[in-house]
């Protein structure tokens, strides 16, 4: 941190001395911590088309975006436990109406409260909890459409005014104004119209069986609560340049926004990877999300990380996603964490009992790879799918599977490490040398399989073979190995990086060359930037020296999510927001690198 060491003052009134110290000690603070003067987390505009409103802790999401048609200007009631399928997560489409008549709406939204704006008045929705969310009105009425027949909507005996929607474990109740629920075959719906002006819909999410509530705390006290809670996230979210203010408040409210509470699969308070459609918790993506919060959050950051861990089987795999509903163990995620667990530990220093709590986890995890996934008993595991890679449709696979490849192998070595160094902190040395031995020589064979001469490729394990054609950024992630890797490989890495419109464009690195007869702007793993990718690269550079080169890569990500916000991915050519909208491990990732590299 940069500081105010000395002052030489030429002798002044004590007033003017005093004076100028206090402007002194605020141009200090703003240089030391820039965020101070940003704008207030609570005053955030975004766009309920592109980023849901929803709040810490809940499973409920507000938002006119559609899955399949973007361009959809209704609003809609997600759920996001996982018990819809994860495409189609709508409970309710909310409508202002005037009479019988659904009128024009503009909506704003902040994290405080979502203003839909009509030409009879205004309709306000804001949560009182988690759980409690609220519609009131000033002059428009409410319409409330969705699939609940008369079979799944029950009225709650003894309260006229509420009703159960069983199949989504919801409660609506009209807390004030007139309506009824209306059902027919196939769909049912709600139409609540002000009485004596007042409008109040409460809509409660709730997990096993409904307590009937009074739901008394007013507007004001909720929205005072939230702003207590929105300034303690702001302060404790990391401080960016002042370039970068506005999109660090908006990166702020995407994480805390995406927070879940413990429910079912989901053991421990964690960040969902969108509250758009995207609402699972991928076992590695969340290592992403675990580094931001790592710089003034340890125990939220450790309970990032811990959570797909908590899920992991007897064999040591652990999920390719949870959410509190559902776990899919068709696929696996990339071992990333121990080079995430390195990541945590330059910023906390773990406990005895954090160390003991991860080490037998992360040794199962990484022989689960030798063990289970090194069929041609080579000592180089292997990818089943291009899901287990993380990279679902690289063209590094497109000579089929199984394969193996540098990413996985140099991920491993990068494990061991760390493996070996927690075993050596808890007095385990012959473990921790056993560990270090491995890794050796699991980066030997790395080299002498993979290592072509001009760059790493993967392979068939079966046949062999490589895709010729395969301009994949994968083939540069052994960089993450730093100094571990040989001076003529490393080098030659840098360089490649470093061509002029081959992999790095003005926007970012992109995942497949723009001079790749297989690349594709909106192809997913075949050429859009991404976030995880980036900061391993950057990484990676930055353990090699490479301090110009990986701030250069910090900038040319940040400006793009400066400009066009925190999608799944982007354009490598024209920096343009592709796929799902609001993504944290893309916050994330800009929160990490304009916090730590400039």
């Amino acid at each position: 941190m940069r500081r105010l060491s000395y002052l030489k003052l030429h002798p002044l009134p004590n007033s003017i001395i005093k004076l100028s110290l206090s402007a002194i000690f605020i141009l200090g603070m703003l240089m030391v911590h820039p965020f101070v003067y940003g704008q207030e987390l609570e005053n955030v505009k975004f766009d309920i088309s592109q980023i849901p409103f929803s709040r810490y802790g809940s499973y409920m999401a507000l938002s006119t975006i559609d899955h399949n048609d973007v361009k959809n200007t209704v609003l809609n009631l997600n759920e996001l436990t996982g018990k819809s399928v994860w495409s189609s997560n709508g409970v309710l489409k909310i409508e202002p109406i005037d009479g019988q008549q659904v009128i024009p709406v503009e909506y704003e939204a902040t994290p405080l409260n979502l203003k839909g704006k009509t030409p009879s008045g205004t309709l306000t929705f804001y949560f009182e909890s988690p759980e409690i969310l609220h519609i009131i009105s000033n002059g428009p009425g409410v319409s409330m459409s969705g699939k609940f027949d008369r079979n799944n909507t029950l009225q709650v005996p003894g309260s006229p005014n509420t009703w159960k929607l069983r199949d989504n474990n919801f409660v609506v109740t009209i807390k004030s104004g007139n309506g009824e629920f209306e059902g027919k075959d196939e769909k049912g719906g709600f139409t609540v119209h002000p009485r004596d002006k007042q409008l109040d819909i409460v809509i409660e999410q709730y997990h096993g069986d409904w307590l009937p509530k009074t739901y008394t705390e007013p507007f004001q006290k909720s929205m005072e609560n939230l702003k207590k809670e929105l300034d303690a996230w702001d302060k404790i979210t990391p401080s960016v340049p002042p370039l970068y203010q506005t999109a660090r408040s908006l990166a702020a409210y995407v994480n805390w926004s995406c927070m879940i509470k413990p429910s079912g699969n989901v053991m421990r308070y964690g960040m969902v990877m969108s509250k758009n459609w995207m609402y699972n918790i991928w076992s590695w993506d969340n290592c992403f999300n675990a580094i931001s919060l790592s710089y003034h959050q340890p125990k939220l950051s450790w309970d990032e990380f811990m959570l797909p861990f908590d899920k992991q089987d007897i064999t040591g795999a652990m999920p390719d996603y949870i959410n509190p509903h559902h776990m899919v163990w068709e696929f696996r995620k990339p071992p990333v964490h121990g080079w995430a667990l390195s990541k945590l530990m330059e910023q906390y220093k773990l406990s005895n009992a954090q160390l003991n709590e991860i080490y037998p986890k992360l040794v199962a995890w990484t022989n689960y790879w030798f063990i289970y996934r090194d069929g041609n008993h080579n000592g180089l595991p292997e990818y089943y799918h291009g899901n287990d890679s993380g990279w679902d449709n690289s063209t590094s696979f497109d000579m089929g599977f199984p394969a193996e490849g540098p990413d996985l192998a140099a991920f491993l070595v990068k494990q061991m490490d760390v493996l070996s160094d927690i075993a050596r902190k808890l007095g385990k040395v012959k473990e921790a040398d056993q560990w270090k031995q491995k890794a050796d020589e699991t980066l030997k064979k790395m080299i002498v399989t993979f290592w072509d001469g001009e760059k790493f490729i993967s392979k068939s394990a079966i046949t062999g073979k490589h895709n010729e054609q395969s301009e994949s950024l994968m083939s540069y992630l052994p960089i993450v190995l730093g100094e571990r890797l040989p001076v003529n490989i490393r080098n030659k890495m840098v360089a490649d990086l470093k061509k002029p419109g081959y992999l790095v464009t003005p926007y970012g690195i992109a995942s497949e060359s723009p001079q790749s007869k297989l690349y594709n702007p909106d192809g997913y793993w075949r050429g859009p930037i991404w976030a995880p990718t980036t900061l391993l690269i950057i990484d990676g550079l930055k353990s090699l020296k490479e301090n110009d080169f990986a701030k250069e890569l910090a900038k040319s990500f940040c400006n793009t999510c400066n400009k066009n916000g925190f999608a799944e991915n982007f354009n490598a050519l024209t920096g343009e927001a592709l796929r799902d909208p609001a993504y944290t491990w893309t916050s994330s990732v800009f929160l990490t690198l304009a916090h730590s590299y400039l």
